[in-house]
């Protein structure tokens, strides 16, 4: 048995893991372009939380890294857990994908940007450029739904 806490276990198999103030950003392990699309989050009693921004299911993220969900939770959840406690663990996760959501924004805005630019500046785009537009159009339509 791996005497490691859940947060230690899945944080091992990820890339890019960096601290953010509700727990940790990292790539999500099932290849997406954008960078640090993964949002984790420990609650109190060591469970996790997670959230991929662009779009895969905790299932689909476990799998890419070779764990189960049941690697999430330290031990089986207390009957002791309030509906209050669950309603502060949404909360202070929501917190954390909303803040994830606005650096996708935030990003995707800048090719969107960046692209209108090019065509005020009498410029075309290539076919590259308009891949890349129509995946940051799908991105912020992605955020729309996260801050719905």
């Amino acid at each position: 048995m791996d005497s490691r806490s859940p947060a230690e276990i899945l944080l091992s198999r990820l890339a890019n893991v960096r601290r953010t103030a509700g727990g940790w950003r990292a790539d999500c392990p099932n290849g997406h372009r954008s960078k640090g699309t993964l949002a984790i989050t420990e609650e109190t009693d060591g469970r996790l939380l997670l959230h991929c921004h662009a779009g895969c299911t905790v299932f689909e993220v476990l799998a890419a890294v070779d764990l189960s969900p049941s690697t999430l939770f330290p031990n089986r959840l207390a009957e002791s857990v309030t509906p209050e406690m669950r309603a502060a663990a949404r909360s202070r996760f929501r917190l954390v994908a909303v803040g994830a959501a606005v650096g996708v924004l935030a990003r995707e805005a800048a090719v969107v940007e960046l692209a209108a630019c090019q065509i005020a500046g009498g410029e075309s785009l290539t076919a590259e450029d308009i891949r890349r537009l129509h995946i940051a159009t799908d991105r912020i339509h992605d955020v729309r739904e996260v801050l719905q």
